[in-house]
């Protein structure tokens, strides 16, 4: 018998979504501090020598850079960068996919995508993705809403970053 305001683990959204994304054999690198983030981003970037690397928010570049992470750079389109890093939105457990949006920055999907996001970032459903939303933008959503998962072709490769916060 469980206490009333108890949640178990397997009522935690953040692991139910990592369970999810691992049975869709997705590359998930997860970190608890900012050295293991700095060391699983470059691990990522390592496997793609000399590509160059765009993140879609000026303010997680900058982040990234204070770490030591040096190679990420803005680029204005596709063609002009193979490695994209998007900021997450939300984590979606029960189909294991991630919401991101125009509110994070300039959407490019290269062959490469590298998804951020943190645990508390997890929810249950697509409902509850666009709660979140909502509440984030004040009832104005962004102008891309965009729904991914670990299988999409239209990726070379797609991993997600997720960190405990």
């Amino acid at each position: 018998m469980r206490s009333s305001g108890a949640t178990s683990v397997a009522d935690d959204p953040s692991v139910v979504f990592v369970e999810n994304f691992i049975k869709q054999k997705g590359n998930i690198l997860y970190s608890t501090t900012e050295e293991e983030i700095r060391m699983q981003l470059e691990r990522i970037l390592d496997k793609y020598p000399n590509s160059r690397v765009s993140c879609s928010s000026d303010a997680l570049t900058l982040y990234f850079n204070s770490l030591g992470v040096d190679k990420i750079q803005f680029y204005s389109s596709v063609p002009d960068c193979e490695i994209g890093i998007i900021p997450c939105e939300s984590i979606i457990a029960n189909n294991a996919s991630v919401l991101i949006s125009s509110g994070q920055g300039d959407l490019i999907f290269p062959k490469v995508l590298v998804l951020f996001a943190f645990t508390s970032q997890a929810v249950n459903s697509w409902r509850d993705a666009v709660a979140r939303l909502k509440n984030q933008y004040m009832d104005k959503l962004p102008d891309r809403i965009i729904e991914l998962n670990a299988r999409n072709p239209k990726f070379e490769s797609v991993y997600l970053l997720l960190t405990e916060d």
